[in-house]
């Protein structure tokens, strides 16, 4: 369970969030609101990559700041650029070996992603890039994934195979997504930015 606990966050003059509590027990939930209003964020402070000024979020009853929480926690989210240097394959080999798995290309190949693996990420097309970053967030095998706008960039064979993966995924998946036509996975709850904002 992702629990987010009397969460406050400002961003120079603007609140964003304040004394929000929220949590989130359902493996299946998409969090819905327009561009700029904070889903990515949120999906950030889930991570522990972004802190809040004041409060705590935990999963598994632990903060997500934690060692052992940041193996169990993926993200794909747009704001994470990642190293431009690397070609795809060496991201990928470096991303197993900080979290101490093994490189599968699996899940590459499935995306369609295999003949641009020895591209520079720098180089790589939207879509291709969006893949990487999904594979980025799956490969250590995570008990919690958190994808933001997971579609976007991504062709209809290349989106199905990632409907495919997140139906067969077996910990807790949070979506932030301001269209969620093109996702086919079962949503077991929908939890919208404006009652977010609003303290649910």
């Amino acid at each position: 369970m992702l629990n987010f606990n009397t969460i406050s966050l400002r961003f120079s003059h603007h609140i964003l969030f304040s004394n929000l509590s929220l949590a989130i027990p359902e493996q299946r939930a998409v969090i819905t609101g327009e561009n700029g209003s904070g889903k990515t964020t949120l999906l950030m402070l889930a991570a522990g990559l972004i802190q809040p000024d004041s409060g705590e979020i935990q999963f598994r009853n632990e903060s997500v700041n934690t060692i052992s929480n940041k193996t169990r926690i993926g993200i794909s989210a747009n704001k994470i650029v990642l190293p431009t240097f690397f070609t795809a394959r060496e991201l990928l080999a470096f991303h197993c070996s900080m979290h101490t798995c093994k490189l599968d290309l699996t899940l590459a190949d499935a995306l369609g992603l295999t003949p641009f693996l020895h591209t520079k990420v720098t180089d790589l097309s939207l879509g291709n890039y969006k893949k990487l970053s999904l594979l980025t967030a799956l490969l250590h095998q995570p008990e919690l994934l958190l994808l933001d706008e997971p579609t976007n960039g991504l062709d209809d064979d290349a989106r199905d195979a990632m409907n495919g993966i997140l139906n067969n995924f077996s910990g807790q998946i949070i979506i932030a997504s301001h269209d969620t036509a093109l996702l086919t996975v079962p949503i077991e709850r929908e939890i919208s930015m404006q009652q977010v904002r609003c303290n649910v």
